[in-house]
């Protein structure tokens, strides 16, 4: 297991694609390993969004201004570039995610769904279109960190990323978690 890490992090994400949106918490695990003394390639899962799907708003100014929840993950392949100190190493990240995004919004009765299927529902005489959608995509990350020495095998690390990809998805995250070496 020479040349190999994990890590484990916890973060934040603002999170939209074309018709819904969610900004809370987030977490990322990776595994890691050294292809030269300035690469690394890492494989993992990232949440990016959990929202509360299926809540209706209750009166009919809140289905007005409702702005639809969403929830997803991702698996992700990245690689890696480092610049190593004494005290850590930076690094930038160009990642490849295969996305799985469930969301929903309202539209008004009669609009179609640009995306997914949609429930008629009727809230204070006002009828509008519930649209519920599951889709997969591809994504591509950009992202940079520091992973910091607290002791021989144990970083912790600080990253930013931003994400795009399939269904207009765009997230912005960021994390700070631990990474383990073992050798």
């Amino acid at each position: 297991m020479a040349n190999m890490y994990g890590s484990v992090q916890v973060g934040g994400v603002d999170a939209k694609d074309d018709f819904s949106s969610e900004q809370g918490g987030s977490y990322k695990l990776a595994i890691g390993y050294e292809l030269h003394k300035q690469w690394y390639a890492e494989f993992g899962y990232q949440q990016l969004g959990n929202g509360n799907l299926g809540i209706l708003p209750a009166t009919a100014q809140e289905a007005n201004d409702f702005r639809g929840e969403m929830e997803g993950d991702a698996l992700f392949v990245a690689l890696l570039g480092k610049a190593s100190g004494k005290d850590g190493e930076l690094f930038y990240r160009l990642g490849l995610l295969k996305t799985d995004i469930r969301g929903e919004g309202l539209v008004a009765s009669g609009e179609t769904c640009s995306v997914g299927a949609y429930t008629a529902v009727t809230i204070e005489q006002q009828s509008f279109s519930y649209c519920a959608y599951d889709e997969a995509g591809i994504a591509g990350s950009l992202g940079i960190g520091y992973d910091h020495y607290v002791g021989t095998n144990l970083l912790i690390r600080f990253e930013a990323e931003h994400i795009r990809g399939n269904n207009g998805i765009q997230v912005n995250a960021a994390y700070i978690g631990l990474r383990y070496n073992f050798n």
